[in-house]
C-alpha cells in the first residue's frame, strides 16, 4: 500500500503511530475548508469549523490500537434519523451499535494527535485499518523519506456518490510547517499516496489529510468528509 513516489510532493497521513484520525464524514463544502493550523508536538490538530444542523449531522467515534477515528455526515434534508436508523446505517458502516449519533451546533474539523508519538523504523512497512480504510507508511531512510498510503475503506466507499475531492496532505517536521501537497479529484476506489521530504533519523513528523464527498445514506443524499491524521518520530 505504499510506494516509493510521491505525488509532486504531497504528504500527510496516520498515526502511524498512527493517530489514524483516519476520518470525519464532517460535511461541509470542499470550499468551506480552512487551512489546519501547526499542530505542535502532541497537540491537537484543528482544520476548521463548520455550523452543523442538530437534525442533520451524525457522527461516531472509534478507537484502535493505531489512534482515533470520527465519522461524519450531513444530510441535505427530511426528518431526523431515529436511533433504530443511526444503528441500521452504522451496522452498514461497520460501526458498533450505539456508536453513530447526531451532532449539534458547532462541529470542529480536527485530526488529533492525542497519543506519544510512534515510532517508524527504516523500511518496516505498518499499516493500521479500521471501519474507514487502511492507512500504511514507512520511513525510507536511505532516501530520506517517509512513504504513505491510504485507502478508503469498501463499507465507506459503498455510501460514497461522488469523487473524492482531496485537500492534500499539510504535514509539520519538527513542529516547523512544511509546505502542502497538491490536491486530487478521483475516484473513490483511489489508492492515495505519497511522500514527506526530507525526513532524517530522530524527526518527528506529523500529517494529516482531509477529503470530501457526497454520500448516500438509507436512500438520502448528503455530504461526508474523511479527515485522518498521523504522528510518529523517525528511527532507522
Amino acid at each position: 500500500m505504499v510506494d516509493d513516489k510521491g505525488r509532486g510532493g504531497r504528504g500527510v497521513p496516520g498515526r502511524l503511530a498512527v493517530v489514524s484520525a483516519v476520518a470525519a464524514v464532517l460535511l461541509a463544502a470542499p470550499a468551506a475548508q480552512a487551512a489546519p493550523a501547526s499542530p505542535g508536538a502532541g497537540a491537537r490538530a484543528r482544520t476548521g469549523a463548520v455550523t452543523a444542523s442538530a437534525a442533520q449531522t451524525y457522527a461516531a467515534t472509534t478507537t484502535t490500537g493505531g489512534g482515533t477515528t470520527t465519522l461524519r455526515f450531513a444530510l441535505d434534508g427530511g426528518a431526523k434519523l431515529s436511533r433504530a436508523d443511526l444503528d441500521r446505517v452504522g451496522a452498514q458502516l461497520g460501526l458498533g451499535k450505539g456508536t453513530l449519533r447526531a451532532v449539534s451546533g458547532t462541529v470542529a474539523r480536527r485530526a488529533a494527535a492525542e497519543r506519544r508519538s510512534a515510532v517508524l523504523r527504516c523500511d518496516r512497512n505498518p499499516s493500521w485499518s479500521d471501519a474507514n480504510g487502511t492507512l500504511a507508511a514507512r520511513f525510507n531512510c536511505p532516501y530520506s523519506n517517509i512513504n504513505w498510503g491510504f485507502k478508503i475503506s469498501a463499507r465507506v466507499q459503498s455510501v460514497i456518490t461522488s469523487n473524492v475531492n482531496e485537500s492534500g496532505v499539510s504535514w509539520w517536521r519538527n513542529g516547523k510547517r512544511m509546505p502542502k501537497n497538491a490536491g486530487h479529484v478521483v475516484g473513490k476506489s483511489y489508492h492515495f499516496h505519497g511522500t514527506l521530504k526530507p525526513v532524517k533519523h530522530g524527526d518527528h513528523v506529523q500529517f494529516q489529510d482531509y477529503m470530501t464527498f457526497r454520500v448516500r445514506i438509507g436512500g438520502r443524499p448528503g455530504t461526508g468528509s474523511l479527515v485522518w491524521a498521523a504522528d510518529v518520530t523517525a528511527k532507522k
